[in-house]
């Protein structure tokens, strides 16, 4: 029998469209990159972890998977950007990704804003690609985002409890467009 944890990684692998033998992202990928003793004390550091994280997993999708991973791409017709683009054959996943700090306390409301902006780029992915958005928060300051998400500001998010944070993912089929 599957632990919890284990079912949700097993359908997070099995999400239709979004994992794929072409681009090999999975939430065990995910996972590699936030269960270290880095992400536990930039996580509770001011500013920039986000970005380090962008950074961390982008290394870890390339240098340990040997996946075809970009940072910072640019949507067709547009000037904004994706965190990371997964894959070298069609579909791509187009990944958007959210950390908060600790130091963003009282910040909460902005970074719900950010996260529904990143949904709303996803919808600017080229045409058969797949999207996934990654939310990550210490696990000291996630309990706002809980409620935010019980009272319904956000459906579709699935979690995983991780060492030091908590994981919150959100596949394409879930968004709403």
């Amino acid at each position: 029998m599957l632990t919890c944890g284990e079912q949700l990684l097993f359908s997070f692998y099995n999400e239709k469209n979004v994992i794929n033998g072409k681009n090999n992202m999975d939430l065990q990928d995910v996972r590699e990159v936030v269960n270290s003793e880095g992400v536990a004390a930039l996580s509770l550091s001011k500013g920039g972890w986000e970005g380090w994280l962008q950074c961390q997993l982008w290394a870890y999708l390339s240098l340990t998977k040997k996946q075809t991973v970009e940072r910072e791409v640019l949507y067709p017709n547009s000037r904004q950007r994706c965190d990371l683009v997964v894959g070298f054959a069609d579909p791509k996943l187009w990944v958007e990704l959210k950390a908060f700090g600790i130091f963003r306390t009282g910040d909460e409301e902005e970074f719900l804003n950010s996260i529904a902006y990143d949904v709303l780029k996803l919808k600017n992915r080229p045409n058969g690609s797949t999207a996934l958005v990654l939310v990550i928060l210490p696990k000291v300051s996630s309990e706002w985002f809980e409620t935010a998400i019980e009272q319904g500001r956000w459906n579709g998010f699935e979690k995983q409890e991780e060492k030091y944070v908590n994981l919150y993912y959100m596949t394409q089929e879930r968004m709403s467009f």
